[in-house]
């Protein structure tokens, strides 16, 4: 699939000298495609900058497009399947696309 900028949250923004923001994605996208250099197209111009944080939420399907769909039961409706954490590498200087790191995975699971 590809970038959705409609799905690129900022969560929390830090200052300071170098402030640092925290950012959340939501896709159906894969991480290898989430962490390929250049797929956050317009990173630049949504202000991120090395060292910020991108939660990256895995649904099956498709992502939710209203907070009723995110108040269903576990394994209903727009299951989530995975999350991870990517950090900015840097910014295309041309372009000023993102390059993500691999991804640190958290672990979705329902034991009960």
């Amino acid at each position: 699939m590809a970038y959705n900028s409609a799905r690129l949250g900022m969560l929390a923004h830090s200052g300071g000298p170098l402030g640092m923001t925290i950012w959340y994605y939501d896709s159906v996208d894969v991480t290898g495609d989430v962490d390929t250099a250049g797929y956050i197209s317009d990173a630049k111009e949504r202000g991120m900058q090395k060292g910020d944080i991108v939660y990256h939420r895995i649904w099956t399907t498709a992502a939710p497009t209203a907070t009723s769909e995110m108040q269903t039961a576990a394994g209903t409706a727009n299951i989530l399947t995975a999350m991870g954490i990517h950090v900015v590498l840097g910014l295309n200087a041309t372009t000023g696309a993102a390059d993500l790191t691999a991804v640190t995975a958290l672990t979705v699971t329902n034991s009960d």
